[in-house]
């Protein structure tokens, strides 16, 4: 294809996708300026990538507007497109919802919303950044504000026969992120970024990228934890007047994008950004690093991979729970769900090792508990009748034991808040609308039972234990723990998590010293909001906790 860059005709060759993207969006009768990343950065030179990456934001955002290009039409785009512009009428939307002839828009729609682009962690930055912004398939087109107002409306749509969220979450989490991420002003410039680079991450961590690097650099100018690359020249000039202190402090906000960089040690300065600028450990229980960036044998177990998210996709396109919530819950929030290491923030013992030892990160804290008995692993959310046991429920008529219960729902409602009083009930309930002497099969009941009560209950506990064990530790506490957890795993405290966490005591087999594997975060009754302080203190001999600095690999 002949292109004019810098007024000179050139030739570039380009993939069938692009090639119809500027095809469709030339105009017959006059030039037409784009900015293309794919032609306009060499994505073979690291070093202009290096350059390039950080002035995104200021190309996006000052762009007149950004043309989002889904793919060639195919047999249902136009009638998705045109649907679109009938859900935004407000005054018309209930009457389409309840209308039954109504069906093939809403596929149309669900299968323009499954389309690959709303599934790259690059657009989440273009998307958001836009002034405005315009969706093109084929040669139909509409505003993105129009899309982005008819996605909300259907996700907050609770018509069961028209539910389509779980197959089209990137499309909703897109939309929701180009109105939340900033603070505008009238005419659409950034005024305050909203979230840090933790919660970004964290966020899409299951959107696409080519290159792991970018898992990270696609958001960071998106983040109010990073100087932007304006801030960054401000930052340069008054450095030149700045004292030593200073200048080290401004030099430490800084994140540099350099792709020749091995990806682990892009992640360690990443967070190295997070966990020094709270003072919390809590990503370290965060999955978030693409399963390609690092192999297997070279990961640090305190890295862990998208494979250990709630939510993932099925061949079939559909997004479905594939383990339990996080305990530390998202970041962001302004407070935690837990405070196990209470006021303790990460000490001057936290550290990356270096030359042989580059795999290893040194964090402090103190053993509190060790597994005793493990038992089966929640798959499917199903409550094992061998859970009710080691729980102490063996009158199926009383309710449940207050620590077993309260287990189930990591002693928490959804959303982080107290427990609420009826889940004892509901916890019986459940169990009387199961097979008598069988499994819970939380999925089966949550579907078919008439409570709303006993339903809530149920995906509450659907999100604390979906692939977790319940174990029982030697103190005789009722606890939960990831699914690679064995006998005799260590409960630790560490400074700055807000969760206790499970280790696991190794040798290194070459120069015999000690070492620990992260298995995750853990639940124990009893050791959530401060407790084990108090514990470990009352065990030690002259009232001091035995302070341990573990090195993790």
């Amino acid at each position: 294809m002949k292109i004019i860059t810098e007024g000179v005709p050139r030739t570039f060759n380009v993939r069938s996708n692009l090639y119809a993207a500027l095809n469709q969006l030339r105009l017959a009768d006059r030039p037409r300026k784009l900015w293309i990343d794919a032609l306009c950065i060499n994505q073979s030179d690291n070093d202009e990538k290096n350059a390039q990456v950080p002035l995104i934001a200021d190309i996006y955002g000052g762009a007149t507007q950004v043309c989002v290009w889904l793919g060639k039409e195919s047999t249902d785009s136009s009638l998705a497109l045109n649907f679109i512009s009938r859900i935004v009428n407000l005054d018309d939307v209930d009457r389409l919802v309840a209308d039954q002839r109504n069906a093939r828009e809403w596929i149309a729609l669900s299968s323009l919303m499954r389309r690959t682009w709303f599934r790259r962690r690059w657009v989440v930055q273009e998307i958001a950044l836009a002034v405005r912004a315009t969706l093109y398939c084929g040669d139909a087109h509409i505003d993105w504000s129009d899309f982005a107002c008819a996605v909300s409306f259907l996700e907050a749509m609770e018509s069961e026969s028209h539910e389509i969220s779980k197959s089209v979450v990137g499309a909703i989490r897109l939309a929701k992120a180009s109105s939340n991420l900033f603070r505008k002003s009238k005419d659409g410039q950034v005024l305050e970024r909203l979230f840090s680079l933790e919660t970004l991450i964290s966020t899409f961590s299951d959107f696409q990228t080519s290159r792991p690097h970018d898992t990270i650099y696609s958001v960071l100018n998106l983040a109010r934890d990073v100087p932007t690359s304006a801030a960054k020249s401000d930052t340069e000039r008054l450095v030149k007047l700045a004292t030593p202190r200073f200048t080290q402090a401004a030099e430490g906000t800084r994140f540099m994008v350099d792709y020749n960089k091995p990806f682990i040690e892009v992640c360690k300065e990443f967070l190295r950004l997070t966990i020094k600028t709270d003072g919390f450990l809590d990503i370290i229980c965060r999955p978030w690093v693409p399963e390609e960036g690092i192999s297997e044998t070279e990961r640090p177990s305190w890295l862990l991979t998208t494979s250990k998210a709630a939510w993932g996709m099925r061949p079939d396109g559909i997004y479905s729970r594939a383990n339990a919530d996080t305990l530390v819950g998202p970041p962001d929030l302004g407070k935690r769900n837990y405070n196990a290491s209470k006021s303790f923030k990460v000490t001057d013992k936290w550290k990356f090792g270096e030359g042989q030892k580059v795999r290893s990160m040194y964090v402090e804290g103190f053993v509190i508990d060790s597994i005793k008995e493990k038992k089966p692993c929640a798959a499917d959310g199903i409550i094992f009748r061998e859970w009710l046991s080691a729980g102490g429920w063996t009158d199926m008529s009383a309710l449940p034991p207050d620590e077993f219960w309260r287990t189930l729902v990591a002693d928490r409602g959804r959303n982080g808040v107290n427990p609420p009083m009826l889940y004892p009930r509901a916890c019986r309930a459940a169990l009387e609308q199961s097979v008598k002497g069988g499994h819970v099969h939380t999925d089966t009941l949550i579907r078919d039972v008439r409570s709303t009560s006993v339903a809530n209950f149920l995906q509450r506990v659907q999100e604390v234990i979906w692939m977790r064990r319940l174990i029982i530790t030697e103190r005789n506490t009722l606890g939960l723990a990831p699914e690679m957890s064995k006998k005799r795993d260590l409960i630790c405290i560490l400074f700055g998590c807000s969760v206790p966490v499970a280790l696991r005591r190794m040798v290194d087999p070459v120069t015999d010293e000690e070492y620990f594997t992260f298995i995750g975060e853990c639940y124990v009754h009893g050791l959530m909001d401060g407790e084990a302080f108090a514990l470990a203190t009352s065990r030690s001999d002259n009232g001091m906790i035995a302070n341990k600095v573990f090195e993790l690999r």
